[in-house]
């Protein structure tokens, strides 16, 4: 079934604790055969100068602690290791994911994934996948300063459970099953840094950072792993620079982020993670880091955001920004 409906259910049950009915809808409520060869991408027109912000977080983050990476580039909330929180670096460095405490933001393992490399890991999300109930990690190896690559690559493998002899441990994963999504643009090369995924559909979506604005493209599920095809054009946000995206575990609630501001967007019954984006956002509250280049909601859609290190030197902080009005 293409919809993760177990997935969610299996999410909703064993780790919120309340029934499927707090789903945003049903799931017959969505089109199961989007027509995306015929798709007319959206267009926008909003200022973000005199947007307002939501008054469901506090605007004031709760710091987790110092994180003892130098160049993190992505955030995904794990399903399968409660309280933690996955992250990994960017270009320059191995293809290693780092598993956090989130309450602290101590590195508990770091696990090299084998089938993959590190080009230029830029986000990186947690969501459902090709078999139902079963959580799965998503890489975007999509960073392209020069915009110049003939094509993009996202993993897509289950996430890895933590076992207590892990604890401070480098663990090579050379058995895990990896998928490779390879496309290319339809429009050229781009450099992105924004990947997120919509857990009804597994369609992911990618939204670029350079140019007069962010664009955001989509790789429908299934998508082909054993040839290089070209995505779809979905649309235009008017705000640009994007460096982080993030879906909820439900789907109900997206975040995409630049240096200096979180946009927000919740999710009406029925409606198409396009058509959720296509509509202005509200900000979120951000207070501002050296070089924020990661975001990720946990199950009770708090958000964190991570830095890179200022200067290459000092730590960054985890941050988290906390729900307080329904």
């Amino acid at each position: 079934m293409k919809y993760l409906t177990s997935f969610l259910s299996i999410t909703i049950l064993l780790v919120i604790g309340c029934s499927s009915d707090d789903l945003i809808s049903d799931t017959d409520d969505f089109p199961y055969n989007y027509d995306w060869e015929n798709h007319t991408p959206f267009t926008t027109n909003y200022s973000t100068f005199s947007m307002s912000v939501t008054d469901l977080y506090d605007p004031y983050p709760d710091t987790m602690g110092t994180v003892a990476m130098s160049e993190a580039s992505g955030l995904g909330w794990s399903m399968k290791n409660p309280g933690m929180i996955w992250s990994h670096n960017d270009s320059g460095h191995t293809n290693t994911l780092f598993l956090l405490d989130a309450s602290t933001g101590e590195i508990v393992a770091r696990y090299k994934i084998g089938g993959t490399i590190n080009l230029d890991w830029e986000d990186m999300e947690v969501s459902g996948g090709p078999v139902e109930g079963e959580s799965y990690i998503y890489v975007g190896d999509v960073g392209d300063n020069d915009q110049k690559r003939p094509e993009y690559s996202i993993y897509r493998f289950p996430e890895p459970v933590f076992e207590e002899a892990h604890r401070g441990q480098n663990i090579h994963l050379t058995d895990i099953d990896v998928d490779r999504i390879r496309f290319q643009y339809p429009d050229g090369s781009k450099d992105t840094e924004s990947l997120l995924v919509d857990p009804y559909t597994n369609d992911i979506f990618l939204v670029t950072k350079r140019g007069a604005v962010s664009v955001l493209y989509a790789l429908p599920y299934p998508q082909p792993i054993d040839e290089t095809y070209t995505i779809y054009k979905a649309g235009e946000f008017s705000f640009r620079q994007a460096s982080a995206g993030t879906s909820a575990w439900d789907g109900s609630r997206v975040l995409i982020k630049n240096r200096v501001e979180i946009f927000y967007w919740e999710r009406l019954p029925g409606e198409t993670m396009t058509e959720m984006l296509s509509r202005t956002p509200v900000k979120a509250p951000y207070a501002g880091e050296p070089q924020g280049e990661a975001i990720s909601f946990d199950l009770d859609y708090n958000y964190y955001t991570l830095s890179e290190a200022l200067n290459s030197t000092t730590q960054p902080n985890l941050y988290k920004y906390n729900l307080i009005n329904e």
